[in-house]
């Protein structure tokens, strides 16, 4: 909106619109399990999509594809029978993998590589830009807030590993975007990360000098965060609902390093992230606090 485009954002009829509400966007609704011409209708006119749905946590392997895989091929599909020039797709750093692995190692991962190789696969009838952010965190973002409120309470708790993260703040990655959507296709995956990479003690420091205040770390071992994600997957199977940790979760965490090298990325979209690990968390926390959320 703040580039001067005209933006239609769909959307589900669960979904919360609080944060788009204001920016006077047309909404509509879609579903994208069902069949393909309610989309055909909600892309007329449409020159670009940036698809950013999905699910991170889910019940099933199943479930990770039918959202992040077949969803996505069915609004390709849609766009390119109705006239669409460009797809931005969203990704992630997990349909690479981690560091020393060859490919996803995740049911999430999995269907976020499904979900490019279906998208590339269509590159003849519409260009595509595949975006693959390590880990975002920012403003209203509510997956890393427990790290918050136990560093508000004086401790935070790491894995005891020499693992490497390189996260990403959200309005980098949103400027991205708008880039891709400027620019020209891609034709590999671009990955959006800030340039340096930190350990779990370097983050869980940076927690504390955002909300001012000293804490202590809690080293614990890898198997205490692997039964922490199979109780929440057990959990989920209760309730019914994505758990908000599992096995998966737990091994990104505690045993995996997640890096990349995003100079591709700054060559073809002329992009550099702005804002580093500890300016972006003392951000995040203002907001929190501003917000009531801590």
């Amino acid at each position: 909106m703040a580039d001067g485009a005209r933006v239609r954002c769909a959307i589900r009829n669960t979904s919360d619109t609080r944060w788009i509400d204001p920016l006077g966007v047309e909404k509509v609704e879609l579903d994208l399990r069902r069949p393909h011409p309610q989309a055909v209708e909600t892309l007329a006119e449409i020159g670009t999509i940036v698809h950013c749905g999905g699910v991170t946590a889910a019940r099933s392997e199943a479930e990770f594809q039918e959202v992040n895989a077949d969803a996505t091929e069915r609004l390709a599909r849609s766009a390119a029978e109705t006239g669409v020039r460009r797809m931005v797709f969203i990704s992630s750093l997990a349909a690479r993998g981690p560091d020393g692995h060859e490919g996803p190692v995740s049911p999430y991962g999995r269907s976020k590589r499904d979900a490019e190789e279906r998208l590339l696969a269509l590159a003849d009838r519409l260009e595509i830009v595949i975006l693959r952010p390590g880990g975002v965190y920012g403003p209203r973002d509510s997956d890393l807030l427990p790290m918050f409120r136990m560093a508000k309470r004086g401790f935070v708790v790491v894995p005891r590993a020499d693992t490497k993260l390189q996260p990403v703040f959200v309005e980098d990655v949103a400027d991205a975007a708008v880039r891709a959507v400027r620019g020209g296709p891609a034709s590999d995956p671009l990955p959006l990360a800030e340039s340096a990479t930190y350990g779990w003690e370097e983050v869980a420091r940076s927690l504390g000098a955002g909300l001012e205040r000293p804490v202590n770390i809690i080293r614990i071992p890898f198997a205490i965060f692997l039964t922490a994600g199979l109780l929440g997957e057990l959990s989920g199977r209760v309730t019914r609902k994505p758990p908000a940790m599992d096995r998966r979760r737990a091994r990104d965490f505690a045993r995996y390093s997640w890096t990349c090298d995003p100079s591709l990325t700054e060559t073809e979209l002329g992009w550099k992230t702005r804002v580093t690990l500890p300016e972006g968390l003392a951000r995040t926390a203002r907001w929190y606090k501003e917000n009531d959320w801590l």
